[in-house]
């Protein structure tokens, strides 16, 4: 258990897609580039098979912004974004209503 104010400390924040490219080497890993309203982004996630990289593009997701950033084999990921599931029965993407934009903070 974490208590609320280890838990205050995620930055949970709007993001929207504005790249997504396969990575034919990595057997999961999708290269996805995001905006977070003042900045771009790169995050690899592990999603592949479960998405295609094009129609990631112009989605709005939620991602963990002050994760500190990971040297990878394919360069560095500077963010995770959040999906629910597990490798049986799918991954999805979470994904905030129509309205929010691009840095917004997920409360």
């Amino acid at each position: 258990m974490i208590n609320f104010d280890e838990f205050m400390k995620i930055d949970l924040r709007v993001a929207k897609v504005i790249n997504a490219e396969d990575i034919p080497e990595a057997d999961k890993l999708i290269k996805v580039t995001v905006d977070l309203g003042n900045e771009e982004r790169t995050i690899f996630a592990g999603i592949k098979g479960f998405y295609n990289p094009e129609e990631l593009i112009g989605k709005n997701i939620v991602v963990v912004a002050n994760l500190e950033p990971r040297k990878m084999r394919f360069g560095v990921s500077e963010g995770m974004l959040l999906a629910a599931g597990d490798d049986d029965e799918g991954v999805f993407l979470i994904s905030p209503d129509e309205g929010s934009s691009a840095g917004q903070k997920v409360r």
